[in-house]
């Protein structure tokens, strides 16, 4: 039987408890909420109002079996075979990386993927580069925090994006589009928040590098 639509949550809560959903169930998700994922990503800014952005909507069995076997062996050569082989990552870092396979090698039964493509390429030029991604990523951050009031898991992924050719020719992407970001969409086989995070006292400074706020500790 599916599982229930979750209660509304206000939009700080979901702030607040989002976090990266890895392990996720094969339940399937609607076509209208995805229908609503996608369209809260568009309802973010972009530079000039441009929406240089698509997103393609995966479901098919078919069509996941094959993007899950490009991620998948990409996941194992760059996280199991060189960065879990080499036994000299940080434990914090391990433990992350042993996550991230836990997606690698499940993600042929997420019910759901989400490919962000871009129009056009990213610029060499720092400033146009930082404001072409800086018109996508707030869309990705919206396509999660909808993803998160409905009740649903997600994580931005990139590793495709070294077999790019490869998704493209899957989803027949056409020339002069770049994929950006593969989103998972599924139940979650976890909780969301609390998340932990460094406190953003730690992480703030007032005017200028290393000044606290005027009667701060």
């Amino acid at each position: 039987m599916p599982t229930p639509a979750p209660p509304e949550i206000s939009l700080v809560e979901a702030i607040y408890s989002l976090r990266a959903m890895r392990r996720l169930s094969p339940e399937p998700v609607s076509d209208q909420d995805l229908r609503f994922l996608v369209d809260a990503a568009t309802q973010a800014p972009s530079a000039s109002n441009a929406q240089h952005w698509a997103f393609i909507i995966v479901t098919d069995a078919e069509q996941r079996r094959r993007l899950a076997a490009i991620y998948r062996e990409v996941g194992r050569a760059v996280i199991r075979d060189q960065a879990l082989a080499s036994g000299r990552l940080p434990p914090e870092t391990e433990k992350v990386y042993r996550n991230a396979m836990r997606l690698v090698e499940g993600m042929g039964a997420v019910p759901a993927l989400i490919v962000m493509a871009a129009r056009g390429h990213h610029p060499a030029d720092a400033v146009q580069g930082a404001a072409w991604y800086g018109s996508l990523f707030p869309a990705v951050q919206n396509l999660m925090l909808a993803a998160r009031s409905r009740g649903l898991g997600t994580t931005l992924t990139t590793l495709h994006k070294l077999r790019e050719a490869e998704v493209k020719a899957v989803l027949g992407i056409p020339d002069g589009w770049e994929t950006v970001a593969l989103i998972p969409v599924g139940r979650p086989r976890g909780r969301f928040g609390p998340v932990l995070r460094t406190p953003s006292e730690q992480v703030t400074h007032w005017d200028r590098w290393g000044s606290p706020r005027s009667g701060s500790p």
